[in-house]
C-alpha cells in the first residue's frame, strides 16, 4: 500500500537526517516506519532545492557560501547549511576546489636539488664525451706512429 506524505512531513526527515549529528537513513526509516528507498529519494530531492545543486561549476552562491560559512561556529554552520539544504561535506568539497584552483597554472616546481644534479650530470656527461674523442685521437696518432715506424724505420733522433 503506497503512502504519500505531505512535502512537510519529506522535508523534516531529510532536514533531521541532514543535521551534523543526527539520525541515519536507516535510523529514521525504522523510527518512522517509511522505507529507506523512499527516504533516499526524498534526501536526493530536497537537499538540492536551494539552488545549490551539486556540479562542478563555480556559481556566486557557492563562493557566497564559502565565504559566509568561515567564521561561523559549528552551530551557527549547522544551521545554515539545514537553511539551505547543504551537507558539511559539500561545503568541504567546495573549499577544497576553491583552494586547489587558487593554486598558480602550470607545471609545478621542480625540486632544486634535482636541477642542481641534472645540471652536473649534463656538465659531466659533455666532460666524459670529450674526453673520449681526445683518447681516440691520441690512440689514433700513436697508431699512425708505429706504422709509419716500421714502414720508414726508427730514426735514432726522432727519439
Amino acid at each position: 500500500m503506497k503512502h504519500h506524505h505531505s512535502a512537510e512531513f519529506k522535508e523534516s526527515i531529510v532536514q533531521k537526517i541532514t543535521t551534523p549529528g543526527g539520525p541515519s537513513i536507516m535510523q529514521m526509516s525504522v523510527k518512522t516506519g517509511v522505507h529507506h528507498a523512499s527516504i533516499r529519494n526524498w534526501v536526493k530531492s530536497y537537499a538540492n532545492t536551494s539552488g545549490m545543486k551539486k556540479s562542478n561549476e563555480w556559481t556566486p552562491k557557492k563562493l557566497q557560501a564559502i565565504a559566509h560559512t568561515i567564521t561561523m561556529n559549528e552551530k551557527q554552520l549547522g544551521e545554515f547549511l539545514r537553511s539551505n539544504g547543504l551537507h558539511s561535506s559539500d561545503l568541504e568539497q567546495w573549499k577544497q576546489d576553491f583552494y586547489s584552483s587558487q593554486q598558480s597554472p602550470g607545471r609545478p616546481r621542480l625540486d632544486p636539488e634535482l636541477v642542481t644534479l641534472r645540471a652536473e650530470k649534463k656538465e659531466l656527461s659533455s666532460d666524459l664525451k670529450r674526453k673520449d674523442k681526445a683518447l681516440a685521437e691520441m690512440a689514433a696518432r700513436i697508431i699512425l706512429i708505429k706504422k709509419s715506424q716500421l714502414l720508414f724505420g726508427v730514426n735514432e733522433e726522432d727519439e
